[in-house]
């Protein structure tokens, strides 16, 4: 029987505008006035949408740790995914960021060598940390497979721990202890796993109640920590913080308790065909989108999100017709 996973299709297209969101409304914590509206609106939508990374890394880990692939034909299978698309969009993102710039040969040299190890535009990250998560899924996919729903869940345990350990904008009480095997992106792809194969469902109102608590706190938070630095102080925002990993699982509990078998319209069904390329193109596009808006904050942002979205969407549909844009395109 096919198991419906409509709520993976869902969950993808929203982690999708959380991106976009995020970076459309960043902009504005950058200024003083802590206390204006600018500031308080880009903290809100800010804080209600970072579990935007941690659910694609669980949707990875939802949708490859329930198989069991040999090594080899995993690595030549889905690397060349992303590793296509990554050599394509660094380029891209090379030559947008030297365009009318005079520099000499040197220069040049040291630039491109300096963007290619820390990332062509900043939300390249994500695919230096997501190659590496690649290259340990063919081994979690066996260990996964033998492991129980108990042991998983002591997994999970530590890793949250480590959420406290390793994130430097708490205070840690713990002694320094190597938890690195338990620490970093790892625990949101045997999260993802877990939540797929566990069932949630009886938690829907309660998760929701925990998703809209817990990003209300951060918003509180960063304003008041923010506040009392005088200036934009952003530890809560953090992918691996211990409340982002509970926002970002109790969405997913929430959206896989409603949304576990319906059927999408075909707008939503590109967002989520498209998600990668989107990823990938969004910041060139929201670029140039986000100051031509002639309008306030409280419109210019969501239109900035929508119009970003379409044209990024648009984009990635256009490359996927070239030549061989179907690699690159993402």
């Amino acid at each position: 029987m096919t198991e419906k996973l409509s709520y993976i299709r869902v969950l993808r297209i929203i982690a999708t505008i959380a991106v976009i969101a995020i970076h459309a409304s960043s902009g504005y914590l950058n200024s003083i006035n802590i206390t204006g509206f600018d500031w308080n609106y880009a903290n809100a939508i800010n804080s209600f949408t970072r579990f935007s990374v941690p659910i694609f890394v669980m949707l990875s880990g939802a949708l490859l740790l329930t198989k069991e692939e040999q090594v080899g034909l995993f690595y030549k299978k889905r690397l060349s995914k992303i590793c296509y698309p990554f050599i394509f969009w660094t380029i891209i993102y090379i030559l947008y960021h030297m365009r009318g710039l005079d520099l000499t040969t040197d220069q040049l040299i040291s630039t491109v060598i300096y963007r290619l190890k820390n990332g062509a535009n900043a939300h390249l990250w994500y695919l230096y940390m997501i190659i590496g998560l690649y290259l340990a899924i063919p081994f979690l996919q066996k260990i996964m497979q033998h492991a129980t729903i108990r042991e998983i869940e002591i997994f999970l345990f530590l890793w949250f721990v480590t959420l406290f350990t390793f994130n430097k904008g708490l205070p840690s009480y713990f002694p320094k202890l190597d938890l690195t095997f338990f620490s970093g992106y790892i625990g949101f792809l045997i999260l993802g796993y877990y939540l797929r194969v566990k069932d949630f469902s009886s938690y829907k109102v309660l998760s929701l109640f925990i998703f809209i608590l817990t990003a209300v706190a951060t918003t509180y938070f960063t304003y008041k920590e923010s506040l009392n630095e005088g200036k934009f102080t952003p530890f809560l925002y953090g992918y691996l913080s211990p409340n982002t990993f509970i926002i970002a699982t109790s969405l997913f509990i929430f959206i896989k308790s409603i949304a576990e078998d319906i059927t999408l319209p075909k707008w939503a069904l590109w967002i989520d065909d498209y998600s990668f390329g989107v990823y990938l193109c969004h910041i060139l596009i929201l670029n140039y989108v986000h100051p031509l808006l002639p309008v306030g904050t409280a419109l210019k942002i969501p239109l900035a999100i929508l119009i970003t979205l379409f044209c990024s969407v648009l984009l990635t549909y256009i490359l996927r017709k070239l030549p061989f844009g179907k690699y690159v395109s993402g």
